[in-house]
């Protein structure tokens, strides 16, 4: 029976649970998830990633895309955490990916960075949680940990990408720190340096949730950002506005660049 979902592709009964939702791909990999939060952002995956068609799920656009054999699920979360998680478990449920890359934008935090400067973050943490009183770290969510990780298969892979690319790349690491705020008041700032010691690398509205959902079911995540704005230099909000297209379209350049490599895998 064809897949209501992926009509290419075909699948078994045993292969289906009683929701209808596939559990598992036949003669091929799951599909890889690119989530990206703005419009801007998402169009500058369509436009790399060209086979693509749109479907509605639960009034919530995605894409369905290809590259070469292997199946992708492209979505816009829309800005801040609850839109990030309310997409990406709806996604999750009905694709079952094997993977998932946020790609778009952020804020850099560091004085030397500079606007269009990459971010893969190893690490993902809330800059504006706190349960402190009942025993936890600054930053930690009840029940989860107190940093979120990003797969180490897919930032060994991002890796490989920078160090093959025809360019010298301007890539950092490290913590990424997410919140419900665009980050520009000198007070904002120096609230996330003081609670995490200057380690905060980048700054977004929606890496801690894609984090926390991901790490919640399983699914590898890796997040990418281009920097479109530097808080602690100039007016970010001016320099956001100027250099988002610019770097969203970095980003899902990088992006498409990391997918190649991944659809030669195996397995996700």
């Amino acid at each position: 029976m064809k897949c209501p979902y992926f009509p290419a592709l075909v699948y078994s009964p045993n292969l289906l649970t009683r929701k209808g939702i596939h559990t598992k791909l036949e003669r091929m990999k799951k599909p890889i998830a690119l989530v990206a939060a703005m419009k801007e952002e998402l169009d500058a995956l369509l436009a790399v990633f060209p086979e693509h068609d749109a479907r509605i799920h639960f009034n919530t656009q995605m894409y369905h895309a290809r590259l070469g054999a292997q199946e992708l699920v492209i979505a816009q979360s829309g800005v801040g955490k609850v839109n990030a998680a309310c997409t990406l478990a709806l996604l999750l449920s009905d694709f079952d990916p094997g993977c998932v890359v946020n790609t778009g934008c952020a804020g850099g935090l560091q004085p030397q960075q500079k606007i269009l400067d990459l971010v893969v973050p190893e690490e993902i943490v809330y800059t504006d949680v706190d349960v402190t009183p009942l025993g936890f770290v600054y930053g930690q969510m009840m029940g989860c940990a107190p940093r979120f990780q990003a797969a180490p298969t897919l930032l060994a892979h991002f890796h490989a990408v920078v160090a093959d690319h025809t360019r010298d790349l301007t890539c950092h690491h490290g913590l990424l720190g997410s919140s419900d705020a665009f980050i520009y008041k000198p007070e904002q700032l120096a609230h996330i340096r003081h609670h995490f010691d200057g380690e905060v690398q980048c700054v977004d509205m929606e890496g801690g949730a894609i984090a926390q959902v991901c790490t919640r079911f399983g699914v590898p995540f890796l997040i990418l950002r281009a920097l479109s704005d530097v808080p602690c230099k100039g007016e970010n909000a001016i320099d956001f506005q100027t250099f988002l297209t610019h770097a969203a379209a970095n980003s899902a350049a990088l992006c498409l660049d990391l997918v190649k490599r991944l659809t030669l895998l195996e397995t996700l």
